[in-house]
């Protein structure tokens, strides 16, 4: 029902964004495009329905089998009787047979193998359901760090481009410095040459921009001639992430892929069973119905029915292999889930650690940004009045633009740490977590 509702609602909001185009969109309209296109997610969805059919399969054989079967034979007349012996037969043999029936076999007990193989599958389609949650959360966060990049890509070219004004602005000015004799031609190289560094990296600059714009159009997975834009910008408040233990906690509680591990570790003891079953004999309900004619013996019909009991006392240690095999995947899945949980407490640990170097970096960025703002002001009213020289301006339209970079790089870099968290304790987990940073904007 969660499944069918989310991409119902995704489906809906998916055709909305299509009759709109594909410009200016919202990381909400990007996510939307995502649940609909993205093929890694159609993938994990569609592994769903291939397991519910192993179920269908496995649950199978508590029904009876019904097999209809027939053949016709002819034997040589003058073939040698039983013993092989050359002297003529005494009595007829039958030329010509055939057959046509119907066979029934119902399994009574074959030690579990089918009741533990039925609900293997059924705990492997519910393993698969975490997946698709796992994979959805994993677009999300791909196609989030893919949004931000592309406003960040954004951004940085508005710095490039306004730091290209300010130059040539500057260039002018020694240019008119220089013919009435207050500078030197040195202040006129210096200024041209950081005009060329500045249109380099606006060049720079524009060509990150179409290389996010194309890296966000592939993670949601539209087509190639599909070109997209974003409306997004910076935030502009920054909050502390909750404690790091609460948040393991959550993710202990919520995230999909330990969810799946545990499914997968409870689906491996059970196909241990399964396994063990292979050493009870299997007591099984068999008959068959038809009608036999021989040219000797006529037409007649028959019918066989009882109760069979097969029990391979040897089989070349298959079924010992078997158990072993299963057993042993059942030890890697726990060692797996041991390894995977020191991974993720390691990501949430550095996502958490990046987000509060993020919320630093923003603060000192943004100081940085103010005092080269002034110093910049500063220079330039300081050269106009002949007490400062062409460097001076220079170094400061330098510090100015690497501190708004600075300032944009930071923010980014929040807003993945956070998309990172979110990924990691789990979306169900998310509402909350986003709903706790809001709460403590507003205070």
């Amino acid at each position: 029902m969660f499944l069918f509702t989310l991409t119902f609602s995704i489906n809906a909001r998916a055709e909305t964004i299509q009759k709109s185009g594909y410009q200016s969109l919202s990381l909400d309209d990007c996510l939307s495009l995502a649940g609909k296109y993205n093929p890694a997610l159609s993938g994990a969805k569609e592994r769903v329905q291939e397991l519910l059919a192993d179920y269908q399969a496995a649950k199978s054989q508590f029904f009876p089998q019904l097999v209809l079967f027939s053949y016709y034979e002819r034997l040589e007349p003058n073939r040698l009787p039983p013993g092989g012996s050359t002297t003529p037969p005494t009595m007829d043999f039958n030329k010509d047979e055939a057959f046509v029936g119907i066979a029934g076999k119902q399994i009574l007990f074959n030690g579990a193998k089918t009741y533990f193989s039925a609900i293997s599958a059924t705990i492997g389609a519910e393993a698969q359901k975490q997946e698709v949650v796992r994979t959805r959360d994993e677009v999300v966060f791909t196609v989030t760090v893919a949004f931000h990049r592309v406003v960040e890509a954004k951004e940085n070219l508005k710095v490039a481009e306004e730091a290209l004004k300010q130059r040539r602005e500057f260039l002018d000015l020694t240019e008119a410095f220089f013919k009435a004799g207050k500078v030197t031609r040195l202040d006129s190289v210096r200024a041209r040459s950081l005009v060329s560094e500045a249109e380099q990296a606006k060049v720079e600059a524009g060509n990150a921009l179409r290389l996010a714009r194309e890296i966000l159009s592939r993670t949601i997975g539209l087509d190639m001639q599909v070109q997209v834009d974003v409306s997004g910008q910076l935030p502009e408040e920054f909050s502390l992430a909750p404690d790091i233990d609460s948040l393991w906690q959550a993710t202990l509680n919520n995230n999909p892929e330990i969810k799946r591990i545990n499914l997968e570790i409870e689906q491996s003891r059970t196909l241990v069973k399964a396994a063990e079953g292979s050493y009870f004999p299997e007591v099984s309900l068999r008959g068959d119905i038809g009608t036999r004619h021989q040219d000797t013996g006529g037409t007649k019909g028959e019918w066989l029915a009882g109760v069979f009991i097969e029990f391979p006392f040897f089989e070349g240690g298959l079924t010992k292999a078997q158990v072993t095999a299963a057993s042993s995947r059942h030890l890697q899945t726990l060692e797996r889930k041991q390894d995977r949980l020191n991974r993720l407490r390691v990501d949430l640990a550095t996502a958490w650690l990046d987000q509060e170097n993020a919320i630093q970096g923003v603060a000192a960025a943004r100081q940085t940004l103010a005092a080269n703002e002034e110093a910049y002001a500063s220079a330039q009213a300081l050269y106009r009045n002949g007490k400062a020289i062409g460097l001076d301006v220079l170094q400061a339209q330098v510090d100015l633009t690497g501190s708004r970079f600075n300032s944009i790089k930071y923010a980014v870099a929040y807003e993945i740490a956070r998309a990172r968290i979110r990924q990691i304790i789990g979306s169900r987990s998310s509402e909350s977590y986003q709903q706790s940073n809001m709460e403590d904007q507003n205070k």
